[in-house]
């Protein structure tokens, strides 16, 4: 049993127990060092039951540690029989679905055995005359005490119906439907599952394409092969130039050479340059050598200078050029091919193929994501659309009912609500299963069935007419989970509440009137005893 029981273990705070039994209970320990199996000990049980708790003492045996979930299972050793028969009672009534007042559960656990005496009696029948024996006045009283009993069993039965219990034909089962709608313009490719199927939350229903979508994707499609195609050319155009660069590189070398050569004949005709501007600078000062042949061989001297100059300064400008020679070339007026150029060219190309492709990539993960899962466990009641079909934004495409979450929905007068409480337990019976089922009221509804949308206030109705409403949550077997579906027809049986207070109070004074003085007093002693 998982119904509330609350043990104190020694040195513990009282604590609900996980699950228990007629032979023991299983208890998380909350703090401390978990006993050893074969340990005894007392502890404290607590039973609530209609407001009440129900108290008593039990000696347990350690047979079950877990220590990593600090969970004990114990086992009852010495439970005394008003316990046993307490802890019986309760669990056959509650498998049962038919608790009774406390004061009644006490009343038949404590319920005394008078001793009845072995020896027989002087007055036997057997020992009277056959002819002495009233044949016909036992049958006819017998008949009559049977007829008797029928009757007011019958009238007892009429009177606890109409005036104790309230059965509510007009009740359904309604769990939670939710519509699922199209989320954007496109068409619906698959349907994973049919109507009437099971579904799990997060179960994949429906695929769907989005046009919009499959226009971008179509768009990236086109940019990735444009960014492929310039990467091509890119790649293309580099190895171009740098076979080019190779030639390139031959002819700055060869005239690296050439400038070299230039330059040494140059100097050697600088030096005859000078030679001669002195020999003519001698003649001059003995008088044999002009003033015109000076001045021409001095200016011989300057061009042949400023060649020679002119050549180191195209050598200087050679040997740069031929150091840079595998990278960039230099047609005397501009630099014709640079392949560090080339090659950031070539890393834009890249980058902007690797974005084109991840923009892709990002539009196909969205188009695999364009499912339609299951919002909860439950069930397709109905399927809207079909494989292949054009569907519109926010249009229908298919109705779920939840599954986890059973409860029924009775239709009540103005009048019958009012004998109706919030959280009373009620019974469902189910005239399709011919079960009967516990369920408590988790709702009431006096006036939203007839509220005028366009109304600022309540407006009262016929107090006849089924305008109020009460939501139970049922619990459901598992055996018979799969059979309760929203629409099946129930009755729900109400334990009536009395509207009038002075009604109510004499209600309460005939109860205690017909309870027996020695129940009364029992009951006393269980109430100081809790």
């Amino acid at each position: 049993m998982t119904a509330p029981l609350f043990v104190t273990l020694p040195g513990q705070d009282r604590q609900r127990a996980a699950d228990w039994s007629l032979g023991g209970l299983g208890v998380f320990m909350p703090s401390g060092e978990l006993p050893k199996q074969g340990d005894r000990f007392v502890v404290g049980v607590t039973l609530p039951f209609q407001g009440y708790e129900l108290a008593f003492d039990a000696e347990v045996s350690v047979i079950r540690t877990d220590p990593s979930r600090s969970f004990l299972g114990l086992q009852f050793v010495d439970l005394s029989e008003r316990s046993h028969d307490l802890l019986s009672y309760f669990i056959e009534d509650l498998v049962r679905g038919q608790m009774g007042t406390v004061e009644d559960s006490i009343c038949r656990i404590d319920v005394p055995v008078t001793p009845i005496s072995t020896e027989p009696t002087a007055n036997h029948v057997s020992d009277l005359p056959v002819r002495r024996i009233p044949v016909k006045t036992i049958v006819m009283s017998t008949f009559y005490l049977l007829l008797g009993f029928t009757v007011f069993s019958y009238l007892g039965i009429l009177i606890y119906s109409n005036f104790m219990r309230l059965e509510v034909a007009s009740s359904v089962v309604s769990t939670e439907l939710q519509t699922l709608r199209m989320p954007v313009d496109g068409m619906i490719r698959q349907v994973n599952f049919d109507t009437g199927s099971e579904v799990r939350a997060g179960d994949e229903i429906m695929r769907i394409t989005d046009l919009k979508l499959e226009r971008q994707i179509s768009d990236a499609k086109l940019k990735v092969e444009a960014a492929s195609k310039a990467l091509w050319q890119m790649k293309q155009k580099q190895r171009i130039e740098t076979e080019r660069m190779q030639l390139y590189r031959i002819v700055n070398r060869t005239d690296k050479v050439i400038t070299e050569a230039r330059l040494t004949s140059l100097r050697q005709a600088l030096k005859s340059a000078d030679a001669r501007l002195l020999r003519i600078q001698n003649l001059k000062k003995k008088g044999i050598a002009t003033q015109g042949q000076y001045d021409d061989a001095r200016l011989s001297q300057a061009s042949a200078d400023a060649a020679v100059r002119e050549a180191e300064l195209m050598l200087e400008k050679h040997t740069a050029m031929d150091a840079v020679s595998t990278r960039r070339h230099y047609n005397h007026k501009e630099f014709v091919t640079d392949l560090d150029m080339l090659a950031v060219d070539l890393e834009m190309a890249y980058s902007r193929l690797e974005l084109e492709t991840e923009k892709l990539n990002q539009l196909e993960q969205a188009k695999g994501k364009l499912v339609m899962k299951a919002p909860f466990d439950g069930r397709i009641v109905s399927l809207y659309q079909t494989s292949n079909t054009s569907v519109l934004r926010n249009e229908p495409v298919l109705l779920i009912e939840r599954g986890d979450d059973v409860s029924v929905t009775a239709f009540l007068n103005q009048e019958e609500i009012l004998e109706v409480g919030l959280y009373d337990e009620a019974t469902v019976f189910v005239p399709a299963l011919n079960r009967n089922f516990t369920a408590a009221v988790t709702k009431i509804d006096r006036s939203s069935l007839f509220l005028n949308k366009g109304a600022t206030r309540y407006t009262w109705q016929d107090e006849k007419q089924k305008t109020a409403a009460v939501t139970l949550k049922i619990v459901v077997d598992p055996v018979f989970a799969n059979h309760v579906r929203a629409g099946l027809p129930v009755v729900v049986i109400f334990d009536r509440k009395e509207t009038s207070d002075i009604w109510a109070k004499i209600k309460g004074v005939i109860s205690t009137t017909l309870e027996p003085d020695r129940k009364l007093e029992q009951a006393d002693g269980k109430r100081q005893q809790i």
